[in-house]
């Protein structure tokens, strides 16, 4: 659905150009409401399953085949509306699509007891995506989504029994016993709808009425607090520029930028040492800091900032010199947030997201009780460490050197465990507790920026949804034997906690000083954790 105030204006430039005259656009009425009707033809391509019939038999069929697409667009009251056909969804125009319509309709018409199918993205910089069956009877809170940190992408289930609907296919087949409308919420809207002009317009008014006068079902509510920008929006253009004002000028006040790791590092081993280019400035490091980014871009004049950063590049190597993720551009290497006093935005992984106030306040709440609530035990300082070869003290030589000082810890840092969805291994956890805690460790200052607590936070996460599978348990045991033989014989049957370790070295770590990705990643990890049963702690390391 969209509002408009006029149809042509729904349709993409290529439609409207319509440069080889490819596309018929015909001006018409659907019932009573005036509408365009826009159809197409794709080139003649060669049918898809020739070239093995060919390899198979050395027989070149020569068949060849076009696609057929259509888009009715339809001005219902005020409100517009366009049904697809085909590759139909082409011809809209991306920055003109209400993409969260979808949403907003099975957040007023779908049961939470009856929903089956959940479509949903981590919000952190993993940029993880789902989609779960849901058992019968369990319904959407068997995946841990009452208090989520996540947007949920698609919804589909069954429409409450009590909700008066007025569509042409409920009247049609509501007398049957048992009948429950069925729909699929995402981006659009899957359901039935009439098939003749006045009552597909009928169902589209109250499709309409629906989202404006039915209330939000309150345990449906939080699925739009959190809304995903398509990839052609409006107002990326604006906030990609925004971004890369932020990172050239550190002075800027009305946000604020930062390291964070591209989706395809969020498995593996961990970067031992970054290399690429910003521009011409060459980035050869192990440690990753926004002040290099900022240096070539500003090696580079005004007007070329934004298209440098998408441009350059960044990979992450193990310590053999190895890729580890390839080469990523180094806008995906970044994150952003956004604050106006109208508009909440933050960039992932080259992805632009809105936030509500009521995701902010919920995801405030969730990581004060992340730091408030403490292990009976605490770690010793960062500066207990003795200093390494190079006067300094890395991550590394802190895991090993916390065991000397307290036996009840167990160093695994970089002790990898490989599995099939994790062929290259992941770690598990820096430190292994005094009770069977994961303890995932890391070093921040604003050099780093506090958002490559993302990765840390998703790190932990990946742990405990990998641990959950009895094989990788038993193999996350062998390790452990190895180590530790008399530990491994009272290690339980899985993680009794998850623990992020943080030592922040140029000002205190507080709630309110990490971004708010570094905030919804830890969200993100509650949200897994509390499924589980495992309780989510933040210890500061002084």
């Amino acid at each position: 659905m969209y509002r408009s105030d006029n149809l042509h204006e729904l349709l993409s430039l290529k439609i409207r150009e319509n440069v080889e005259g490819r596309f018929s656009i015909r001006t018409i009425e659907v019932g009573s409401s005036p509408a365009l009707l826009v159809s197409g033809e794709s080139g003649s391509g060669p049918v898809e399953w020739t070239e093995t019939v060919r390899s198979l038999t050395g027989i070149d069929l020569g068949f060849t085949t076009t696609a057929a697409s259509a888009a009715l667009f339809i001005d219902v009251d005020g409100a517009y509306y366009t049904l697809a056909f085909g590759q139909g969804w082409r011809y809209m125009r991306e920055g003109k699509v209400d993409r969260q319509f979808g949403i907003d309709v099975g957040v007023r018409m779908l049961d939470p007891d009856e929903i089956k199918d959940v479509t949903r993205w981590a919000l952190s910089a993993k940029s993880r995506v789902d989609r779960n069956m849901v058992p019968g009877g369990q319904g959407l809170w068997a995946f841990g989504l009452r208090e989520h940190a996540e947007l949920v992408r698609s919804l589909s289930g069954k429409a409450h029994d009590n909700l008066p609907i007025d569509l042409t296919y409920v009247r049609r087949r509501g007398k049957y016993r048992n009948f429950r409308l069925s729909v699929e919420c995402g981006e659009g809207l899957h359901i039935h709808l009439g098939i003749t002009g006045d009552s597909l317009v009928s169902d589209l008014r109250e499709l309409t009425r629906i989202v404006d006068e039915v209330e939000v079902n309150p345990q449906l509510e939080p699925l739009q607090w959190v809304r995903r920008l398509g990839p052609n929006h409006d107002m990326r253009e604006l906030l990609d520029s925004e971004a890369v004002d932020l990172l050239a000028d550190p002075d800027v006040t009305r946000g604020e930028v930062g390291i964070a790791y591209p989706s395809r590092y969020y498995d593996g081993p961990t970067v031992q040492r970054y290399s690429g280019n910003i521009g011409d400035f060459r980035i050869d490091t192990e440690e990753l800091s926004i002040e290099k980014i900022r240096i070539g871009v500003r090696q580079r004049p005004k007007n070329e900032y934004l298209r440098t950063l998408r441009s350059s590049t960044i990979e992450g190597l193990d310590g053999s010199g190895a890729s580890l993720g390839g080469e990523v551009s180094a806008l995906h290497w970044i994150a952003a947030e956004i604050v106006d006093p109208d508009y909440h935005y933050i960039l992932l992984d080259g992805d632009w997201y809105s936030l509500g106030d009521q995701y902010l306040r919920h995801v405030d709440r969730v990581v004060k009780s992340a730091f408030k609530e403490q292990p009976p035990w605490t770690l010793p300082a960062w500066n207990s460490t003795p200093l390494n070869e190079r006067r300094k003290i890395y991550e590394k030589d802190y895991n090993e050197n916390v065991p000397k000082l307290d036996g009840r810890f167990l160093c695994l840092d970089r002790k990898l465990v490989k599995t099939r969805v994790h062929p290259q291994g992941f770690e598990v956890c820096d430190l292994l507790g005094p009770n069977d805690e994961l303890i995932h460790v890391k070093k921040v200052s604003s050099d780093t920026g506090s958002s490559v607590l993302s990765h840390l936070f998703a790190q932990g996460l990946v742990a405990i949804e990998s641990l959950t599978d009895a094989e990788t348990w038993k193999e996350f045991r062998e390790i452990i034997r190895e180590r530790d033989p008399s530990r491994v014989r009272r290690l339980g049957a899985r993680p009794a906690g998850l623990v992020y370790a943080i030592h922040r070295s140029d000002k205190p770590l507080e709630p309110r000083t990490l971004f708010t990705f570094a905030r919804s990643a830890l969200v993100s990890a509650s949200v897994a954790l509390n499924t589980f049963g495992i309780p989510l702690q933040i210890v500061v390391i002084p």
